[in-house]
């Protein structure tokens, strides 16, 4: 599957068959996030791979979308490493926070190149989630994210909503919001 075709075929995937995820497939996926541009080339991340399966019921129990925790063969926990990027970007967002993300994205293009699917949970209790995995104080959790074989999705199930088209949200030379 090419990039585009991936970044067409991509959404958020909530539901998880039991199916295991093999070492090669995970591995090149991780490696698809550790290879993600990062501002002065400074690759702030770390990522920590849950599989056993108390791990995933102990913190699928501080979620609010626990049950994707729970069902999901494989979580990701993204986390940024503050004083390896410290720069602010336009003055306003932590730099490292936002190379995360960028790692976070190429993981999950090559995941669903891979035919698997995945979910970034962004609310969640930091210092609990930073507590129970024993981060230190200078990382933070920026995402955690169940991935796996999507279940097909159940019939009558709503579609997902519908993209903004490219006019709606490119302009050229100015800004004419």
């Amino acid at each position: 599957m090419d990039v585009l075709d991936a970044i067409q075929r991509m959404k958020p995937c909530r539901f998880f068959q039991t199916a295991p995820v093999s070492e090669e497939v995970l591995k090149r996926v991780l490696n698809a996030a550790r290879l993600s541009p990062s501002i002065d080339d400074k690759q702030p991340w770390r990522f920590l791979v849950i599989r056993d399966e108390v791990t995933k019921e102990k913190l699928s129990q501080l979620l609010s979308k626990g049950a994707m925790v729970r069902s999901a063969p494989v979580i990701v926990v993204a986390i940024a490493a503050e004083g390896e990027s410290p720069s602010l970007v336009g003055g306003l967002v932590l730099s490292h926070v936002l190379d995360v993300a960028v790692s976070i994205e190429n993981l999950s293009l090559a995941a669903t190149a891979e035919g698997l699917g995945i979910y970034w949970i962004t609310d969640f209790k930091a210092d609990r989630i930073s507590r129970f995995f024993n981060i230190p104080e200078g990382f933070q959790v920026v995402g955690i994210l169940p991935m796996g074989v999507p279940l097909p999705e159940a019939p009558g199930a709503k579609p997902p909503n519908g993209r903004k088209s490219l006019a709606e949200v490119t302009a050229y030379e100015r800004f004419p919001w």
